[in-house]
Formats: structure tokens, sequence, C-alpha cells
């Protein structure tokens, strides 16, 4: 995954979600993927599609492979591949790519001839080309309506980014560490932790202060949970709640240079960009941001407000959360991407009236890396 790549698919992809619930996508089974449509909120560890829609009001959905330009037929081939393993999880699959391989092959055609045929008739996998520019889509193969079994839709996620709370680059390298050294499971590992360092004042936060202590008889229950759903969604525990090599990794990087160094928030930043999907959200929020208007954006209360409300209007997420609680999706991640450097500020401040927020992209663009694979 690159810079690149992730950018070109979501251009591919915002056209895609707008068509769909405009519907304006004939070439998809009809009264599927209807103008109910949103992102998918799911997690899967692999095989994970680059893009995924869902339709909860009929169950249906469907994964995205997207291949940009500039590689050989091999590479084209193995998505077809790939779009078909993602049959596995989601109702339907569609592989989007240039109309050209790099040395001029005419791969679309090629992948045409191959979805067409008697042996490919029954798969649910459509295909989509484009030239230069990955907005300007043209469906080459419609996507036949799936026969038999349908798989369900996940439950309990609302949006399709990497959850995070109040984790500390500490607190993660902590949590890592006990695994490694005890050889056990992130729920076994965050038990030690809670009584190693929460309870006893040891515990630290991004500014490598002391904790507040919680009282001895506090639950750990809710900070727990939420502590493994970031693990689990940035890629450093596998559904099992074991380490990956991404989770190795990390760790790895934390002892020679320890958790407060650039080396290590820096591949901490890669896993949310990438493996969280917070790339995919920092490009909706700096599109969003820049069609609201300026009363939208003068204060920061009002801005996330008003920007959860344009992303649920896209199909992007959900509808607003509880109104008893928290009123919008967006509450700790802007905290994250500072941490990691991930936005410009203004002392303190990382909203900017009447803008919003400045992305670095300088230092996204180095952290993510710039080829197209």
């Amino acid at each position: 995954m690159s810079f690149q790549h992730d950018q070109m698919a979501h251009i591919a992809a915002t056209k895609l979600i707008a068509d769909i619930r405009s519907s304006n996508c004939a070439w998809l089974p009809a009264n599927r993927l209807t103008i109910n449509s949103t992102y998918w909120q799911g997690v899967i560890d692999w095989p994970r599609p680059d893009n995924a829609f869902q339709d909860s009001t009929t169950g249906a959905s469907l994964a995205l492979e997207f291949k940009p330009v500039g590689h050989g037929k091999s590479e084209y081939v193995r998505g077809l591949g790939q779009a078909l393993t993602y049959l596995d999880r989601f109702e339907l699959a569609t592989l989007i790519v240039p109309y050209l391989a790099n040395d001029g092959f005419e791969i679309a055609t090629y992948l045409e001839q191959v979805l067409t045929s008697n042996y490919s008739s029954a798969l649910s996998v459509g295909l989509v080309a484009y030239g230069s520019n990955p907005s300007e889509l043209v469906p080459i193969v419609p996507v036949r309506a799936r026969v038999g079994e349908i798989p369900a839709l996940p439950t309990g996620r609302a949006v399709f980014w990497a959850y995070w709370r109040d984790l500390s680059q500490f607190d993660l390298f902590f949590m890592l560490d006990l695994i490694d050294k005890r050889q056990c499971d992130f729920g076994t590992a965050y038990d030690l932790y809670w009584k190693r360092f929460r309870l006893k004042g040891s515990a630290l936060t991004w500014e490598k202060r002391p904790r507040k202590t919680p009282l001895a008889n506090k639950s750990n229950k809710s900070e727990k949970a939420n502590d493994g759903l970031s693990f689990r969604h940035i890629g450093l525990i596998n559904s099992s709640s074991q380490l990956t090599a991404e989770g190795y990794e990390l760790l790895r990087i934390g002892k020679i240079y320890s958790p407060d160094s650039e080396a290590f928030l820096s591949r901490l930043a890669y896993q949310v960009l990438m493996h969280g999907r917070h790339l995919e959200l920092i490009f909706w929020v700096e599109e969003a941001q820049k069609q609201l208007s300026l009363a939208d954006k003068s204060d920061n209360a009002t801005f996330v407000s008003c920007l959860d409300a344009r992303l649920q209007r896209d199909g992007i997420i959900a509808s607003t959360p509880n109104p008893t609680g928290k009123t919008t999706f967006l509450r700790d991640e802007q905290k994250l991407w500072n941490k990691l450097g991930l936005l410009i500020t203004s002392g303190s401040n990382y909203f900017f009236p009447n803008e919003g927020y400045r992305f670095n992209w300088r230092r996204i663009v180095s952290i993510v890396g710039t080829s197209s694979v």
C-alpha cells in the first residue's frame, strides 16, 4: 500500500458511492445497493478490500479491489484473485483497473474475456476500467447477482476507521511488551498492565506524565475493551488477540529507540493511517471541510458537528451517535493526529477558525510512502 494507491482508490470510491446513492449504477444487481448505501463499517484481518459499501436495508455488501496505473500484467491478474477472495465475506465484488498495463497490453480487455467466459459465469465479480483519472470509471463487466447463501453484514461498528480513545504510546508499548514476554493474549496482558502500571500510578500519558491512578476496586472493563479495539483495528493483534507481524515490528522499534522516539511514533502513525484507515478518513475530512460554509467553521464544536452531518449525508458514516452521550463520531481522532504529528497547529490549537484542520501532508506522505503498489 502507498499514499498514491490509497489516494486513487479513494477517488474511485468517492465516485462509486455517489453513483450508488443516486441510483446511477445499472451495472450492479437491481435492488441490492440502494440510495441507503454507506461505507462498510466492519473489520477484517485478511483478506481486506481497499474499499467496501453496505446497505443495511437490504443486507447487501460490495467489496472493491483497486489497482493503480503503472504496473505489469501480473499485478492486475493478482487483483482478480483478490476480488474473488472477498466473496467469502461480501455478497458482491468489483475489480477496478486501468485500461493498459505498463507495457501497453490491454489488460482490461483481457480480464473482461476471463470474467465473461463460461467458467466464470457464476461469479459475482464485476470489472470497471479507467484511463488516467480514477474518477472517470467505465463498467466493463456487470456484477452478476449472487447465487446461493449471502454473507451476513457485520454488526457493532459505526465508522470505518480504527477506534481510538485515551490510549497513549507508552500504554501501547507496555502491553505489546507484556504480550511478548508472557506469550499471552491481549486480555491477559491488559490485566497485568492494569495491576502493574495503572493501579500503581506508573502508567504514562502521551506527554510522559503519570496517569491518574484509578481506585483499586474500579473495573477496567470499558478501558480494556476500548484499547483492545485500538490494537485490533490498527493491526497489532489478530482476531485471537495474539501479536501480528506488525505488532512485533512496532515492539522491536520501541525496544531499540523507546516508545516516545520519532521512529516509534512514525511507525505507529503508519499503522494508524494505513491499517487503521485514518488516511482514508483524512481524505474525507479534507474534502468535506472545503465544502462547509464559514459559519460551519466558526469554532471547533460547530465544525465537528457540521463535519459529521456532511459525512452522514454523503453516506460515509452512519447516523449520529446516542445524543445522551457524545454527539459526533469524531471524538479523539484529532488528538491522536496531533500527537502523531499529522496536524499543523497554532500553539496548542489544531482547529483554525473559518478553515478547519490543516493536515501535515509532508509528514503523512513521508510516513506512508509514495510508491504506487
